[in-house]
């Protein structure tokens, strides 16, 4: 019982977000403000950018969060720090915004080695 209410107050928010090539660099200048104010949300546990070398311009972002995927739409992404960064990456984007929302099966399938992170704690 209690893995089962960890996944359904856990989620994992997977986010492709596709902009030109030459929009690379501005695009995570928009970014950046915006993921410091996402991790220093209470109920943010983990924020993780990712690029694909072999196509210039695609990122993942990779969010958990102690919430429901009801609360991530219903309160989360009305917080007015979105307003400038979409209104910033939109002229961008090459293609839309691709959302994908999991729920997260708890400790017993987790696995983040202390040293991959250098100069984390």
């Amino acid at each position: 019982m209690a893995a089962n209410q960890t996944s359904s107050c856990s989620v994992s928010v997977h986010v492709k977000v596709t902009v030109y090539p030459a929009y690379t660099e501005a695009f995570l200048a928009a970014l950046k403000p915006t993921m410091d104010a996402v991790v220093a949300e209470p109920l943010n546990t983990f924020f993780e950018v990712y690029k694909l070398d072999k196509e210039p311009g695609v990122f993942k972002l990779a969010e958990n969060w102690d919430s429901t995927a009801e609360y991530l739409y219903d309160v989360q992404l009305k917080k007015d720090y979105y307003k400038p960064y979409y209104a910033t990456i939109t002229p961008m984007l090459m293609k839309p915004v691709e959302v994908e929302v999991f729920d997260r099966m708890g400790a017993d399938w987790v696995s983040v080695r202390k040293d991959s992170y250098p100069g984390r704690e």
